[in-house]
């Protein structure tokens, strides 16, 4: 169920954030690093607004919308719903308008207006694909993820080549797109119009589960974009240009392979503890990160290995040299964090201990914070982007060691050894194909070094595993002679 379920939400997890990478890469060919620095902060502030107005009512949603089984519970629930969007927006507009500020940005009107329509857009865009993923809706949810995406990069790409190489063109492709996207899923879904205040009960309920994750999910944000804070102030925009593209892309590769398995392993975890016991859930969980292991580890690795030619061969030349040694030690960092959040963090919210996470991130933000600053201080960008990894590192130990203690979540020693010795595997076949090749070759040889790594994995597992190999041949040919036999 876990597989089938991670194959259907496959489409929305990769093409969305493949698009959202070659808008990444391609924004370095149009702007210069301080407009670039400037757009990817108002892009995370937008991520901040949605921690802090909306994420506490979308956890609540995830987690209860699908114990809302009447047709008038669904209706009052649909009702109360629409309110809490609208009145959201209202701080998610400030949140952008604020953020204008924190980075002593010219606050003119036009900037304003698309700093404003992008982040609202985009929260409610986020809690829509939540709803969705809630109430297993893949079609919705693939509209969701897509249309921003696709339809903003096109927009955007289009007004800055036309228009104005600028932050307000990008931010204005990516607004219209969700908009439009907004008013396909909202009918979709079929969201309604009405709106009433939620019952106290439901509010009560929302604010006890959700707020310990909004405090968590603000400590959270500061974990991963702190750098930006720390970096603009300590060395100017231009820096924080330089920084954006490889931090940015390092987090969002990592969080990429994390969402191919997520987005279906909550909910099974939930359908677990609701027909199962505890103990079924938690199984589930660690079945869910044995899946996401293998895929962070293998994805980690090939990054570090092919990075080099990848920025050379797509990252504009300001960027190149802060990028090679900054994406390496971001995707890892990405990767561990996500490992942590997806996996460990997950029996605290599925048995309503949110609390918990609040002090996992808030030692972990401690620890980047600190490693940041004294990094940056002491060895520059790429010291600045060490301390975050060592943050990372402290928050992935004490979240695991609290759901093992707390929780007994069951850890897949078994799994992971055979996982990490597969990845060992990939990188000795990687290298091993490496010709350094003349640099208008370089796209074919980037070509093939994915290639044999993704079947030196898919061959070392394969050997790993020989039992499950074996048992899943079978089961397909039994499925292909009955077809046979009907035909």
């Amino acid at each position: 169920m876990l597989i089938r379920q991670t194959i259907l939400y496959l489409p929305a997890q990769l093409l969305g954030p493949m698009f959202q990478f070659i808008a990444a890469v391609v924004w370095t060919h149009w702007l210069q690093p301080d407009a670039y620095g400037l757009l990817t902060s108002i892009m995370a502030a937008q991520e901040l607004a949605f921690i802090g107005c909306l994420s506490w009512w979308s956890a609540y949603t995830l987690r209860y919308v699908g114990t809302f089984d009447g047709a008038d519970e669904q209706q009052k629930f649909q009702r109360a719903e629409n309110a809490i969007l609208w009145v959201s927006s209202v701080g998610q507009a400030l949140i952008g308008v604020a953020s204008l500020v924190v980075f002593r940005l010219e606050l003119t009107p036009t900037l304003i207006l698309w700093t404003v329509l992008f982040t609202t857009s985009r929260c409610t865009g986020t809690h829509m694909g939540e709803r969705a993923r809630a109430r297993g809706m893949i079609g919705a949810y693939t509209l969701s993820q897509l249309v921003g995406p696709v339809g903003g990069f096109a927009l955007a790409y289009l007004f800055l080549s036309r228009m104005a190489a600028t932050p307000e063109s990008a931010l204005a492709g990516f607004a219209i797109a969700k908009i439009i996207g907004l008013a396909l899923s909202w009918r979709m879904m079929r969201m309604g119009y009405r709106v009433a205040m939620p019952t106290t009960a439901m509010l009560w309920r929302a604010l006890a589960f959700g707020l310990p994750l909004l405090l968590g999910g603000v400590i959270s944000w500061i974990c991963v974009n702190g750098i930006r804070i720390i970096i603009e102030r300590l060395n100017g925009a231009e820096a924080l240009g330089l920084i954006s593209v490889g931090w940015g892309l390092g987090q969002r590769l990592a969080s990429v392979a994390a969402m191919l398995v997520t987005a279906a392993a909550f909910p099974l975890a939930v359908a677990r503890l609701k027909t199962g016991s505890i103990d079924d859930a938690l199984r589930q969980l660690s079945a869910g990160g044995a899946l996401l292991l293998g895929i962070l580890a293998p994805a980690t690795a090939g990054i570090a290995l092919v990075s080099p030619d990848v920025v050379q061969l797509m990252i504009a030349e300001p960027f190149r040299d802060v990028t090679t040694i900054i994406l390496p030690v971001a995707a890892l960092a990405g990767a561990l964090r996500n490992f942590r959040m997806h996996f460990g963090d997950q029996p605290m919210i599925l048995l309503e201990k949110t609390p918990m996470t609040i002090w996992v991130n808030s030692v972990e933000a401690i620890a980047t914070v600190a490693g940041c600053a004294i990094g940056a201080s002491s060895f520059g960008l790429f010291g600045a982007v060490l301390g975050c990894l060592f943050g990372t590192v402290v928050g992935l130990v004490f979240g695991f060691a609290l759901s093992v203690v707390k929780f007994g979540l069951p850890l897949p020693w078994d799994e992971a050894g055979r996982i990490l010795l597969a990845t060992a595997a990939m990188a000795l076949a990687v290298n091993a194909s490496r010709l350094h090749p003349a640099s208008n070759a370089l796209p074919v040889q980037l070509g093939v070094e994915v290639a044999i790594g993704a079947v030196a994995y898919g061959c070392a597992l394969a050997a790993l595993y020989p039992h499950e190999v074996v048992t899943r041949a079978v089961r397909l040919r039994d499925m292909l002679m009955r077809r046979i036999r009907l035909a």
